[in-house]
Order: structure tokens, then C-alpha cells, then sequence
């Protein structure tokens, strides 16, 4: 849209829908404490979504008033596959407790309801168990237990499928399943077919909007590598140039246009934030809100910079863009975006929505799939499987089989899965 007054909204409405969610976790004492009136809020959201789809037909379209229930998921999957939302949550013994539990609720494709998985164990999950499976990859150690504790019980429950569609939430953000060893000393990957969705829905979201999707004459890449963090000579330099990233970029440049695609290359100081048009935050605001969105984002030029000057109002001037920033993007026609920097998979836990990061911004903005990494990288494994990824992807086609088939074949040369784990594919072609 070019109605700015809409697209003001649209983003009040998405920051609305989101702080909601957080109150809706949040005990009577902590909503008395911080003033706040869930009833009142819902009444909000409810206001904005009735002027949205009165004034954007596409928004009417998309929202759809009817609710998508587990029969619209059921009848969008395959005979041989099965849906599974993760849900996080804190027990409610007539107040919400500190206990953290988490439920896998699936579906599957031949008829019948919806059944439940429960992992009592939350809060050792997101503390203890968490911490020793990130200590096992990054460390290259022997892992005993994260199969048992994150995949098993779920795997045991649902059985053998062709695709298991998963919705994570929680510390199932900060995981990779496929990366998790298996008793009989191989890998998930290699035993299941797991793949990431934003949320089930999306399942039968995508086959709604295959019929209205049109297609494009061309193919088009934006492509961002190695941006200069310092402008200021002044500043002391914590993070390190990426010249690994400008090496990506121009191997990558010259297989897209062999393949007949239109490029555009943003290195050093190039790679700079867009200037967009929405209010910046004063720092007070950011403060006040301590919205997760301000939390999480990609360093561009004079990223260093903004970093050294803040704590928090990352949107003071250009160099970062937030996750804030980027759910503004208009990516409708975005097929896939690729982030291959370090920890960019990351955010925070929080109940009922998971990552409120940039993997939500990204799609919230329009993308359809994501590539993020969970780990801190080794660049030149990183070059190797992003190229052989494209290089499948440009011949076959196939998007999700081509980003497997590329782990696997990094494995070869790089066996642990630090180097080949740490990149995750998230929704739907």
C-alpha cells in the first residue's frame, strides 16, 4: 500500500495483537501491577481489525473472519503426514505458577481429532537440558540426552510419518531438531522428514492463496554482505568485518546470473539500513515498552557504531534494523530470505507466540521461507553449504529438498553438527 495512514495501523495492529499475547501469560497481580486491562486491549485489536479489512480488501482476504480450525490444517495435509504445534505454557492452579510445561498437539492427515504430547519437564528444558545440548554442539561432545528429552517422547507418540509439519514455541526456537543424534548413531535428519512452519495454519493458508498466487517474469536477489559496523574512527571495534559474507555474495552473484537472474549487490559501506518511513522511538518509548522487536536485529553499516551509543533504542539512527523494523518490510512477493549470520535464529522465549525475533518479523513483513542460523558459525563451511544449496535449488526446484540434501552432503567433509546443524529452513514453498 501507499497509504500511510493504513500501513500506521496495520503496525499499531500487529504491536497490539503481540502485546496482548504477553498479557494474556501474565498473573492478576503482574496486570494489576503494570496497569494493565486485557479486556480492554482485546477490544482494541478487535476495533483494528474491523477498519483494516474495511479499508484493505487484501487484509480482509488474508484474515479471513471465519477461524481456521484443526479440520482446515487436517484437510491440507498429505495421507502420510502429520501437524504438530508446540505449546508452551505456565501450569494455572488458579493462579499461574512458575511451572513451565510444554504440549505438543498434532494432527494428522487421515481423519480423527487432535491429540496431545505433555513434557512436564519445562523449565529444566529451557535451563539445564538446553544448555547442555548447545554445550554438545558447540563443544563437539558426545549428547546423550537431548533426543530423549526434546524428540522422543513426541517421535514415540506420532510415530513414522513422511513430513512432520512443525510449529515451534519455546526453547523449540533454539533447537534443531534435525541436528539432535539418535540412539542408533545417526541424526533426526536422517530418520524424519521435520519441517519448520511459522504456525500450522500456514498450511492451509498456503493452499487458499495457491489459487490467487500469479507469477512473476523474472527472478530477482538482493544480496547484502560484509557491511563496514564503523564509521567512527572513535568507537572501539567489538564485531569483527565478515569478509566470509563478501566471498558468498560474489560466488553467489555470478551462479544467479549464469541462471538468468537480475542481482543487486550492497558490500561495505553499501549495505546500508534503508531509510523508511515510519515514526522512530524515542528512547523513553523504547524504554517503556521494552518491545522484543527492539530486541533482535541485523548490523548493517554503522551498526558498530549504534551499539556503542545504546542499550536499547536501536532505531535512534540508521545501522540497525530492528525485528521492528523489518515486520514493515513489504516482502509479499519475497520467496526466500536467507540470514547466514551468526545466532541470527535467535530471540526470546516467550508464551504462546515463541521468537519475537526476527524469524516473526520476516514473515509478518511477507516471506514465505526463511534460512536462519543458531549458532556462531564457521564461514567457509557456511560458503559451502549455501552454494551447494543454491546450486540444487537452481536445478531442481526444490527448495526444501535441495537445503537437506545440501546438510548432507556438507556432512562428508564436516561431520559434527556445528557446522552443518546450525542453519534452520522455516516455512512453507
Amino acid at each position: 500500500s501507499t497509504d500511510e495512514n493504513l500501513k500506521a495501523k496495520y503496525t499499531s495492529w500487529v504491536q497490539k495483537k503481540e502485546a496482548l499475547t504477553a498479557a494474556l501469560s501474565m498473573s492478576s497481580q503482574q496486570l494489576l501491577d503494570n496497569g494493565i486491562d486485557p479486556v480492554a486491549m482485546g477490544n482494541e485489536v478487535e476495533r483494528l481489525e474491523r477498519e483494516l479489512s474495511e479499508q484493505s480488501e487484501i487484509f480482509g482476504q488474508s484474515f479471513e473472519n471465519k477461524r481456521i480450525t484443526y479440520e482446515n490444517v487436517q484437510s491440507a495435509l498429505g495421507k502420510n503426514d502429520v501437524a504438530v504445534e508446540m505449546v508452551r505454557y505456565r501450569y494455572f492452579n488458579h493462579t499461574f505458577t512458575d511451572s513451565i510445561i510444554y504440549v505438543a498437539l498434532y494432527v494428522k492427515g487421515e481423519k480423527g481429532r487432535p491429540k496431545a504430547v505433555e513434557l512436564p519437564e519445562g523449565h529444566r528444558m529451557e535451563t539445564r537440558y538446553f544448555k547442555y545440548y548447545r554445550n554438545s554442539i558447540t563443544g563437539k561432545l558426545p549428547d546423550q540426552y537431548s533426543y530423549k528429552v526434546f524428540w522422543e517422547p513426541i517421535q514415540k507418540e506420532i510415530g513414522q510419518y513422511t513430513t512432520i509439519f512443525i510449529s515451534p514455541d519455546g526453547v523449540y526456537n533454539q533447537i534443531n531438531l534435525e541436528a539432535i543424534p539418535t540412539p542408533d548413531g545417526r541424526y533426526v535428519i536422517d530418520n524424519s522428514n521435520i519441517v519448520m512452519v511459522s504456525n500450522t495454519k500456514d498450511l492451509y493458508l498456503r493452499k487458499v492463496k495457491a489459487k490467487l498466487a500469479g507469477t512473476s517474469s523474472t527472478n530477482n536477489a538482493s544480496m547484502f554482505g560484509n557491511p563496514a559496523f564503523y564509521l567512527s574512527a572513535s568507537v572501539r571495534h567489538e564485531y569483527s568485518d565478515l569478509p566470509g559474507t563478501e566471498k558468498e555474495v560474489n560466488e553467489l552473484q555470478k551462479l544467479l546470473k549464469e541462471k538468468g537472474w537480475a542481482t543487486d549487490e550492497y558490500m561495505e559501506s553499501m549495505a546500508s539500513e534503508e531509510k523508511d518511513s515510519q515514526k522512530e522511538l524515542t528512547e523513553n518509548e523504547a524504554m517503556m515498552a521494552e518491545n522484543p522487536l527492539m530486541k533482535s536485529g541485523l548490523l548493517l553499516r554503522g551498526g558498530g557504531d549504534i551499539l556503542a551509543k545504546t542499550k536499547f533504542n536501536f532505531n535512534m539512527d540508521n545501522g540497525v534494523l530492528t525485528a521492528y523494523e523489518a515486520m514493515s518490510l513489504n516482502l509479499d512477493k519475497t520467496d526466500l530470505v536467507v540470514l547466514s549470520a551468526c545466532e541470527t535464529g535467535l530471540g526470546e522465549i516467550a508464551n504462546g507466540e515463541g521468537v519475537y525475533g526476527l524469524q516473526r518479523a520476516f514473515f509478518v513483513a511477507g516471506a514465505k521461507v526463511l534460512i536462519m542460523s543458531m549458532f556462531k558459525v564457521d564461514d567457509e563451511a557456511t560458503q559451502k553449504l549455501i552454494l551447494t544449496f543454491y546450486k540444487k535449488w537452481l536445478t531442481t526446484g526444490n527448495m526444501r529438498q535441495s537445503f537437506v540434501d545440501a546438510k548432507k552432503e556438507l556432512r562428508v567433509e564436516y561431520p559434527e553438527p556445528i557446522f552443518w546443524g546450525a542453519f534452520m529452513m522455516i516455512g512453507l514453498e
